[in-house]
């Protein structure tokens, strides 16, 4: 019987769309109708094309234990107008009865998109019935994707975009890009993974529109260009070594394509390149053509389903050969310097109106060389481990230039922070040399003693048993100073307080066994929590009371 009903609907529907998509799509006759048959799934991405000018319709049914839908309709590229409308099936038996008399008998318009952007439309069920989805292209045949789902909006299995979806752009140097942005929002346990796609023409606001344009002009390059000049973009990341490109439902490594499949001219980078990154936040573009300017989109995916959403795009310009690019150093925040085997890094520090600021200096692993020079001249050079801070001086014209490099010749991470106000410190009032002392052992306690650093910091100290009396790697492990108590047991912690003063301070830990070796950690706590944890001190009480 309900497939009965189907039927007619579909026929009773054909006639009555002609005057409704006269009204909608004009100026366009009923024998342009394309095949209006073509059911939805529900739960599956379906990929659709529409000819130009040619009204093309798709259906699916609901029933009322089903709350509500959602339709998600992706164009790739060319605008395109398409509506939802509803026809329930009480109101289409209601119509068979003759007594009834009805004006309207197809189906009735709940919304109306038109775009080349990504949009979903959300309706309420509120009986049995039919759900008619009407596409139309406006400029040129151009595909779209559709899905349709009905469990709930906070289920959805499409990536939705973060409270700030722009893409940030950290530093731009003559060939490259560094570049991050804030991870998708989705249902828990959702992974979601990112693609970028850079060309030298506009943004784009959908992931599929990328697929159109990256396929176009690699025909086109591969009939035009020499191979001599052919040269691919690298993005290079440091969660993910591996580079995925991406089709709808499956992903194709780029290593498993031929080389000129994957290439640009560095000469006229006409089109783009589309990479995948995996689940990196952040990556860096290389091998960009100097003084040229480039459109970068990124796209969060969902690669079970081939759902997709595009972040707000951005764009920039690579700096002039001729000009060496330095990054600065932001004000008052916080920044992770990873420093390699070799190398120098280099940055630069914004002047103050005063010519007075102040920058902090944390070596977290281990000793790193720091050299900061004023207008050419060398201030400060040192090798740094652990937290310092240092005072800069100058006239507000200065230009200042920090450079750092391992001392050890091994990787290292280094903690930057620079503001004008003192106050502002991560911490304040740090003492020439953070380490602490052990003392008044006996079998069951022992004192630690260290110097305060003033009323603004809190301070707190663990104290792990060592199973077999000196567990190397344990120790080693915990020599990072950079290290917070969120990794701690809370079975291992003895105290945590405000310091008073920056006197000396100690605390008493009791409930030590007799013979047994303890691992003390100390920890300072600053502003915005930042850590500063004292080097590791093994203590083992004392084998008999008297």
């Amino acid at each position: 019987m309900e497939k009965g009903i189907l039927i007619l609907c579909l026929s009773v529907c054909c006639f009555g769309y002609v005057g409704y998509m006269t009204n909608a799509l004009s100026p366009l006759h009923s024998n342009h109708m394309g095949d209006i048959r073509r059911p939805l799934p529900v739960g599956e991405r379906v990929d659709g094309f529409l000819p130009l000018d040619i009204p093309v319709r798709y259906y699916f049914t609901v029933n009322k234990t089903q709350s509500a839908v959602t339709i998600r309709v992706t164009p790739c590229e060319s605008p395109i107008l398409w509506t939802v409308s509803v026809l329930s099936t009480q109101d289409y038996s209601e119509h068979l009865i003759p007594q009834k008399k009805y004006h309207h008998i197809g189906p009735q318009r709940i919304f109306v998109f038109k775009g080349n952007g990504e949009e979903s439309f959300s309706s309420k069920v509120r009986s049995d019935g039919y759900y008619f989805l009407d596409f139309m292209s406006l400029e040129s045949d151009t595909s779209i994707q559709v899905f349709v789902w009905n469990q709930g909006d906070q289920s959805v299995p499409w990536p939705r975009l973060p409270e700030n979806p722009r893409v940030n752009i950290f530093s731009v140097e003559e060939n490259k890009i560094d570049l991050s942005w804030e991870p998708s929002l989705g249902p828990p346990k959702a992974e979601f993974e990112y693609c970028l796609f850079i060309n030298r023409k506009h943004n784009y606001k959908t992931l599929c529109a990328t697929e159109l344009d990256a396929k176009n002009e690699l025909e086109y390059h591969q009939d035009n260009l020499d191979t001599k000049v052919k040269k691919s973009l690298n993005i290079i990341t440091e969660k993910s070594k591996s580079k995925e490109y991406f089709h709808p439902k499956s992903y194709v490594k780029v290593s498993d394509m031929g080389e000129d499949d994957n290439f640009l001219s560095s000469k006229s980078l006409a089109g783009g390149q589309r990479i995948c990154v995996g689940t990196s936040l952040n990556t860096t573009i290389h091998d960009l053509k100097p003084k040229s300017l480039y459109y970068i989109d990124v796209f969060a995916v969902n690669p079970k389903d081939g759902t997709s959403v595009a972040y707000t795009g951005t764009f920039a310009e690579t700096k002039s050969k001729k000009i060496t690019y330095i990054p600065k150093l932001p004000d008052e925040e916080m920044v992770n310097i990873f420093l390699k085997r070799k190398g120098v890094k280099i940055m630069s520090i914004n002047p103050s109106i005063n010519g007075l600021r102040w920058l902090f200096v944390h070596s977290c692993l281990h000793k790193a060389h720091i050299q900061i020079m004023v207008n050419g001249r060398i201030e400060v050079s040192r090798s740094v481990q652990g937290a310092h801070n240092f005072k800069l001086l100058g006239n507000p014209m200065d230009n200042f230039i920090i450079s750092l490099k391992s001392s050890k010749g091994g990787t290292g991470l280094v903690k930057l922070f620079t503001t004008t106000a003192h106050n502002h410190l991560p911490f304040s009032n740090l003492p020439p040399d953070i380490n602490m002392s052990v003392s008044k052992r006996s079998c069951s306690s022992a004192t630690v003693t260290w110097t305060g650093t003033g009323p603004e910091i809190k301070y707190c100290i663990y104290v792990r048993h060592l199973e077999h009396h000196l567990d190397l790697k344990l120790i080693h492990k915990h020599q990072n100073s950079c290290l917070n108590t969120n990794a701690r047991s809370r079975t291992e912690k003895v105290v945590c307080r405000q310091a008073e003063s920056q006197t000396t301070l100690e605390e008493h830990i009791t409930d030590l066994k007799p013979g047994k070796a303890y691992l003390i950690d100390l920890y300072f706590i600053g502003r915005h929590n930042n850590t500063i944890k004292f080097p590791s001190q093994v203590v083992k009480a004392q084998e008999w009371c008297t």
